[in-house]
């Protein structure tokens, strides 16, 4: 596969800081092109067709080998991948080859919204307003018609971006702000933490309403403190989630399809290739953040 267009997911900038994967690797796993070789025995594939490669979740009842591209194998941050046939996904005819690399955090958020088990109408906060939070942000407006879904996110540019895209409001990670709007609309009853630090879980903890649910899809290196007793008391469900399976990838690429998703409004700039250096050194910068969504085109 040819890849024209590859995104920088969080986790990039994760194992950029922390050298989490090993190495020597080709990083990225957000990636879209054309296919120009095929292996033996394909048959449902053909050189030309627009695809994105995306990985899908193994099936942990059963002893597989972590084959996931950018993260275990070399990834899209290249010319050429070489992609399992499991792993391509034709790219819907009403979207573009740049804008099909949003469809794999799409797909996070549709395996997210499945493992949380939520339903129509309930009170959402999402804790940090990067490219996953505002993905989250729209799939849960697009799907579940929530009463309120609020954002708390540190940067006024992404607090911004998320009120553009149909958050009610959206917070610095103040709690007096926060508690202020739960006592004038109700406790959330689901909140999903895309950040993965201790203070968003402690607070994620401490805000939500007696039963409710917490997803956690930030990923965070090593331990952190955590307040046991509180979910004991209010027996609140805790919930993991990583990654995505095939169905969570073929619901995101039908939001797309349908014309439910403007990818557009998620991408904020593209870099070429010779850039991605000074593109990962951006995320690591202090002071404010003027950006949703880079992609790096190959």
């Amino acid at each position: 596969m040819k890849s024209h267009y590859c995104g920088i997911c969080g986790s990039d900038i994760t194992n950029f800081k922390y050298k989490m994967y090993q190495v020597p690797l080709i990083m990225g796993h957000e990636f879209a092109g054309e296919v120009v070789e095929i292996g033996e025995n394909i048959t449902d594939v053909k050189i030309g067709e627009r695809v994105c490669g995306i990985n899908v979740s193994p099936d942990l009842s059963k002893e597989v080998k972590l084959d996931n591209l950018g993260i275990f194998k070399n990834g899209g941050f290249a010319e050429y991948v070489k992609v399992p046939k499991e792993f391509l996904f034709h790219i819907p005819k009403n979207i573009s080859i740049r804008e099909a690399v949003m469809i794999e955090s799409f797909a996070n958020a549709t395996r997210a919204i499945k493992l949380s088990k939520i339903e129509e109408n309930q009170n959402i906060v999402i804790m940090g307003g990067g490219n996953i939070g505002l993905t989250f942000l729209k799939a849960l407006l697009i799907e579940k018609n929530p009463n309120y879904a609020v954002v708390v996110e540190p940067h006024e540019f992404l607090r911004e971006k998320a009120k553009k895209l149909g958050a009610i409001d959206a917070f610095p990670p103040s709690k007096v702000k926060i508690k202020k709007f739960i006592k004038k609309n109700g406790k959330p009853t689901f909140i999903f933490d895309c950040v993965g630090i201790e203070k968003t879980l402690i607070m994620a903890v401490e805000i939500i309403k007696r039963g409710g649910t917490i997803l956690l899809e930030g990923i965070q290196k090593g331990s952190i403190s955590f307040p046991m007793f509180i979910i004991n008391s209010k027996e609140i469900n805790l919930k993991g989630c990583f990654g995505h399976d095939k169905q969570d990838i073929l619901e995101a690429i039908d939001l797309f399809a349908k014309g439910k998703v403007d990818a557009n409004g998620f991408i904020s700039e593209v870099v070429r290739l010779k850039d991605i250096q000074k593109a990962f050194e951006r995320f690591l910068e202090p002071g404010e953040r003027k950006f949703v969504k880079i992609l790096v085109e190959i």
